[in-house]
């Protein structure tokens, strides 16, 4: 750790709370759905190959859950889902925690996101973040290493100088992944 500079954080998940957003989202349209999205969700974002908007892989998630579920897929329910992801708000401890982080090292965000979206999660907390990588910015999606090689580039850093945390390690902290 001596040579630790900078601490990066998954976002959605870790410091803010997606599953209650997407949860309250799905269950406006029927009760039960969650789970069945966020496998989906992962198996779509783990075969991904190039770079696709977060949105679009959010809708088509969706359409593809209410399809096997014989529900209709109508687009303001993507356009719901998606706003209520992108408003997503952040645990009381994640603030808390952030704050007393950014006193001894630079902090940062590694999210499977877009810009547009992840700049209204952090509307009024912006300052606490040193550097905010996006799949936009990377065209790769975690847990493809490309999405953190390019990041480490981006922040012109090494694999020793970053400790990255995350509360999906089938995202973040799978053993075939960078070491940091």
């Amino acid at each position: 750790m001596g040579n630790l500079k900078v601490i990066t954080f998954d976002l959605y998940g870790t410091l803010v709370d997606w599953k209650s957003s997407i949860g309250n989202s799905l269950d406006f349209i029927r009760q039960g759905l969650v789970d069945e999205f966020f496998r989906i969700e992962f198996r779509n974002v783990s075969s991904i190959k190039g770079f696709v908007r977060y949105s679009e892989i959010l809708k088509g998630t969706l359409k593809e859950v209410l399809n096997r579920n014989n529900i209709e897929y109508e687009e303001d329910y993507g356009e719901m889902l998606v706003r209520m992801f992108s408003k997503s708000p952040f645990f009381a401890d994640s603030i808390y925690g952030l704050i007393k982080l950014k006193r001894k090292f630079k902090i940062g965000i590694i999210s499977n996101t877009e810009k547009r979206l992840i700049e209204i999660t952090l509307a009024g907390v912006e300052d606490l973040f040193d550097y905010v990588i996006t799949a936009e910015d990377t065209k790769f999606y975690k847990p493809n290493v490309m999405a953190f090689e390019d990041s480490l580039k981006i922040m012109d850093i090494k694999k020793d100088e970053i400790l990255h945390i995350s509360s999906y390690p089938e995202y973040d902290l799978e053993p075939n992944l960078p070491k940091f």
